[in-house]
């Protein structure tokens, strides 16, 4: 099944034996919404294999999910009618069912399990999956066995959580070779042996009807939803298909670079792809291995050179590349370590000694400007760049790389004090950001309060934190376009 170092990936939730009297294994697809490239996928393949059972693939979507709206519903929802389409394509096991009103799911994953052997399911180390996964282990009598497809580096490879991207960057270049050489089968459905057709019984239908139906319109179907109807879809699509045409797009026209053009917005040399990496549409060992790929004429794994933690010299490659990977795996992989380490990674007390300590003597620093959440929400501050990002944010749910991070700074330099100005953050980015309530955001979020950071020299409100200004970032990146196309937009207040 598993070998190596993906035995790392495999996260027993109870201690059961496998029902044999079960008629399927059950593949309960959380938050890595693919059928390829998934190690979840693979290990309950070989479970239906080792049993001589058929495979049930069940994908599921709430209504009473925290930030639930029509941006998130949509991309969610385009994601399972292809997912949809592709399993009759392929004739498998695939039921959907998407929640038309509160608590209309209310017990239907547990009649799935009580006709199952096992269930095999996503581990993710943040906001509901971890819940979900905590939850529901101690209420089935069968195993519930989570398999992490999240990253390179699996998550049972640290004992404890990485304080620093160094720390990190030290521990992936150990493992780096190893875990990118045992990776996740492209098609892990091709090896499923017993392909018997599973018929979900009339009564649970008529309970828990398939989301087929609201599939067909997705627009009109998510119109009816019991959700916020303010924050508006996308024009991104949430499919595989569009991921890998993302994908495409930045290897042919940004990757080689990347280093030099990345940080300036007028530039677009980004990849654009955390949307479909939050919602597992492509896994990271696919976009490693493509960037990969295009590394100089004769290059391979026998170049990287572990070096100590330092962002340059392991890859030995093209400089862009080995830039764009330390940010798809460093950067991002330790956002999911810390999480699955700590339990409160969503919280002001999660912050190192040292942040909390700065910020404690410097809240009650008197502050020029102090907004409120809605001023912040609908653009309303003095500040031209800031608003700018802020509409981008609520317009596109995104904001560019760099000017994340100054959105970040300005809102602790902007309100009352610091644990409102976390509190803010995070509603602003849970609310409108498509790749929001993601690990990876919360590394974004939390790295302006000194997480992954050091300290750095002391100044008003900010005290040690590391401090940012618009005006720098004018001098430091092209901006010119950007504020055109998002610094003039009208406030929706």
């Amino acid at each position: 099944m598993m070998k190596n170092i993906n035995s790392h990936r495999i996260f027993s939730k109870n201690a059961y034996q496998p029902n044999s009297d079960g008629d399927y294994v059950l593949y309960w697809m959380q938050i890595n919404r693919r059928f390829q490239y998934n190690y979840a996928l693979e290990y309950a393949v070989a479970w239906a294999n080792k049993l001589g059972k058929p495979l049930l693939i069940y994908e599921g979507l709430s209504i009473e999910y925290p930030w639930a709206c029509d941006r998130f519903h949509t991309f969610l929802m385009e994601g399972m009618k292809e997912n949809l389409d592709y399993s009759k394509e392929k004739d498998l096991n695939y039921y959907s069912f998407v929640e038309p009103k509160i608590e209309a799911g209310k017990g239907l994953f547990y009649a799935l399990a009580e006709k199952a052997c096992i269930v095999i399911t996503d581990e993710y180390p943040v906001f509901i999956v971890k819940k979900h996964n905590k939850y529901v282990s101690k209420n089935i009598d069968i195993p519930f066995i989570a398999v992490d497809s999240n990253g390179i580096i699996p998550l049972g490879i640290t004992d404890k959580d990485p304080y620093s991207a160094y720390l990190f960057r030290k521990i992936m270049q150990i493992h780096f070779k190893e875990a990118f050489t045992h990776p996740p089968q492209k098609d892990p459905l091709d090896e499923l042996v017993n392909r018997d057709k599973i018929e979900l019984p009339d009564n649970f239908l008529q309970s828990y009807p398939s989301a087929e139906k609201q599939l067909e319109n997705i627009d009109q179907s998510v119109s009816k939803l019991d959700i916020n109807h303010d924050v508006g879809r996308l024009q991104a699509q949430g499919t595989r298909k569009a991921a890998l045409g993302k994908l495409g797009s930045f290897v042919a026209h940004s990757l080689l670079e990347y280093d030099e053009r990345r940080n300036h917005p007028d530039e677009n040399k980004t990849s654009g792809l955390s949307s479909w990496l939050h919602y597992g549409k492509i896994s990271e060992y696919e976009i490693v291995k493509v960037v990969l790929d295009h590394q100089p004429r004769g290059w391979s794994l026998d170049d990287l050179t572990p070096n100590g933690g330092k962002n340059t010299g392991f890859f030995n490659g093209d400089k862009n590349i080995e830039s764009f990977l330390d940010e798809v795996i460093t950067w991002r992989e330790v956002g999911f370590h810390f999480a699955h380490h700590v339990d409160n990674y969503d919280e002001f007390e999660s912050l190192p000694d040292w942040a909390k300590k700065t910020m404690q003597e410097h809240n009650n620093d008197k502050r020029e400007w102090v907004y409120s959440l809605e001023e912040f929400e609908f653009s309303k501050t003095h500040d031209e760049l800031w608003n700018a990002a802020q509409n981008q944010l609520r317009e596109e749910g995104i904001i560019h790389n760099y000017l994340r991070m100054l959105w970040g700074k300005k809102i602790i330099e902007w309100t009352s004090d610091h644990k409102t100005a976390l509190n803010y953050m995070i509603e602003l980015n849970n609310k409108y950001a498509i790749d929001g309530r993601d690990p990876n955001s919360y590394s974004g979020i939390f790295w302006c309060f000194g997480r992954f950071d050091r300290a750095w020299q002391e100044r008003e409100i900010f005290g040690k934190l590391r401090y940012m200004t618009s005006d720098s970032t004018r001098k430091k990146v092209k901006l010119d376009q950007y504020l055109a196309k998002y610094g003039n937009q009208k406030s929706l207040l």
